[in-house]
């Protein structure tokens, strides 16, 4: 491979690094209850040979993150199920909510 070849493959491997850290960080604004827009799915890039090695290092970081931003997520999502089944469990309960407001009279 070339200087220029293996420096084309380095700024595709180092763009597509950045963009799942982007990635990342949105999964991790989520489980801070702060808003993030959606990711698009990842692809690897089209380019021949391998990521250079010294920007593995980093992609394990990353991988770190990815699954620690998973797992948050994921008791995120069944904590909501939880309070979901809760509130439809104390609906049934008390029953259906009136139509209209019902006030009570506590001088009367």
């Amino acid at each position: 491979m070339t200087t220029v070849e293996a420096a084309r493959v380095r700024a595709v491997w180092e763009c597509e690094l950045h963009r799942l850290e982007l990635d990342v960080l949105r999964a991790e604004r989520l489980v801070k209850g702060l808003t993030a827009t959606p990711a698009e799915p990842w692809v690897p890039p089209a380019v021949p040979g391998e990521m250079p090695a010294d920007l593995a290092e980093r992609a394990r970081d990353l991988l770190d993150r990815q699954d620690r931003a998973s797992a948050g997520l994921q008791a995120a999502l069944t904590a909501a199920q939880r309070q979901i089944a809760y509130g439809g469990r104390v609906a049934d309960a008390t029953g259906p909510t009136p139509a209209q407001p019902l006030y009570v009279d506590l001088d009367a």
